[in-house]
């Protein structure tokens, strides 16, 4: 309910314990959790990392085990890999122990490692681990092996995981879990995304933000506010997402927040280069590596994106065609909805360094089970029959993405659907063109896309240019 004053409360009772105390280890635990929630990574493993000493020291297995579990959880919040590690071993040491509580959480918490690495059946076998074993306890139903049980079955493309997701939260709400109310918040949001398009999701995030603020939850408070970038992007917001990005990577920069840092930057320097506005290429290589350091499918498709299309704006194909072949490489990417939601701007990108059969690799494996899957996959066959000369096939592909894109709600792709449309009309020398290309130039217009806007007004005067 109130976060700061919990964390008050733990650290005077720190300050009075002494350092060989039995209860030293416990309350450890608890500032950390309090700390976690203020987005005070660093000293929040600090003090995990000491309660682990002091419980392993005892050789209190159970309490050694459930330490390891939140320690997971705040090494995943900074985007360190080291945090598989820690549940896989958290995991084992209770299975060796009676059943109980701890066992239950941490499997949830598997559950959670698992869809954020877009193992998804592994994540829904691990869920339901956790809530067969809570029920034969007795204890209550876990929410956080309930919510991410809901987000792995949405993302392999069953709309009923937003039911389990949202039941979840309100058994999280119930049970007093502010720190996993927030997760789920976010997690609802991006699974919403997927099915219903980016304006729902930018709703549920507004929802999530506003709890988290008025309980002192800045950890998952900071992650949603990142997400909601992606979100005000593909609404069509660009010049909201680029001023509210800013704040949120000082933030997640200041506080050790990696995935935060990662999306917020991301979201910047796409739209630099939608917006001709460049940026240094350094800039994407650090993005790039921040991101590969974390081994997360997610954020590596995410960064390696705005990272590619900003070397290719540059001139730097080669670089640019690195980072497409390297995401190309990564085992477990194409399951993520982050794939899906750069797709078509990795596609654009390999097609514009002159690669058709990079662009084609990078689209091969992508299951369309979302609708966000779906619609990514029909864009990007446009732009392949495009680039192949198929103009007449590409404009009906083009056309089918955009009403695809025009339901969904994802403003930028409805623009570059719409002029890949007019473009293929143009070459053609067909009707029709200048209705589509002054949509996209309006569409333009509005987003700042500078370099696309300026393509669609020379096509533009083609198309209404007087025949002889």
């Amino acid at each position: 309910i109130d976060v700061a004053s919990a964390e008050a409360s733990f650290a005077r009772a720190l300050e009075l314990t002494p350092a060989n105390h039995t209860d030293r280890a416990g309350l450890l635990e608890r500032w950390a959790q309090a700390a976690q929630q203020q987005g005070r990574l660093p000293e929040a493993r600090a003090a995990l990392e000491e309660a682990l000493a002091l419980h392993r020291g005892r050789g209190s297995a159970v309490a050694a085990a459930r330490t390891l579990t939140a320690l997971s959880s705040s090494l995943r919040s900074a985007g360190d890999p080291h945090s598989r590690d820690l549940i896989a071993e958290a995991v084992e040491l209770l299975e060796a122990e009676a059943p109980g509580p701890e066992l239950v959480s941490a499997y949830g918490q598997l559950a959670g490692a698992r869809a954020v690495d877009a193992a998804y059946g592994e994540s829904i076998a691990a869920a339901e681990r956790a809530l067969q074993l809570a029920a034969r306890l007795g204890v209550a139903e876990p929410a956080r092996a309930l919510g991410y049980r809901g987000y792995a079955r949405a993302a392999l493309g069953d709309p009923q995981g937003l039911a389990d997701m949202r039941r979840a939260l309100a058994l999280a709400v119930e049970q007093g879990m502010g720190r996993d109310a927030g997760w789920l918040h976010n997690n609802l949001a991006f699974a919403t995304w997927q099915h219903e398009g980016p304006a729902a999701a930018l709703e549920l995030c507004g929802d999530g933000i506003a709890f988290c603020e008025r309980r002192g939850i800045a950890g998952p408070g900071l992650d949603i506010a990142g997400t909601r970038l992606t979100f005000l992007a593909e609404c069509g917001r660009s010049e909201q997402a680029l001023v509210d990005s800013q704040p949120v990577a000082e933030r997640a920069e200041t506080g050790g927040d990696a995935p935060a840092l990662v999306e917020a930057r991301a979201v910047q320097l796409t739209l630099r280069y939608q917006r001709g506005e460049g940026a240094e290429a350094t800039a994407a290589e650090q993005l790039g590596a921040i991101a590969r350091q974390t081994g997360e499918p997610q954020l590596m498709a995410f960064a390696f994106a705005a990272a590619a299309q900003l070397m290719l704006t540059a001139g730097h194909n080669e670089r640019a065609k690195g980072l497409l072949e390297e995401l190309d490489e990564i085992i477990g990417t194409r399951s993520d909805p982050y794939y899906a939601a750069v797709l078509a701007p990795l596609v654009r990108c390999a097609l514009g360094i002159g690669d058709p059969a990079l662009a084609s690799r990078l689209i091969a494996g992508l299951e369309p089970r979302t609708p966000l899957q779906q619609h990514a996959l029909a864009a990007c066959g446009a732009a392949v029959a495009e680039a192949a000369g198929d103009h007449a096939s590409a404009a009906i592909a083009y056309a089918d993405a955009a009403t695809r894109w025009r339901d969904f709600g994802d403003v930028p792709e409805l623009a570059y659907a719409l002029l890949g449309q007019g473009r293929c009309l143009v070459a053609l020398s067909a009707p029709g063109a200048d209705r589509s290309l002054s949509e996209a130039h309006e569409l333009f217009a509005a987003m700042g896309y500078a370099p696309a806007l300026n393509e669609t007004e020379t096509l533009l005067q083609r198309a209404t240019a007087p025949t002889s």
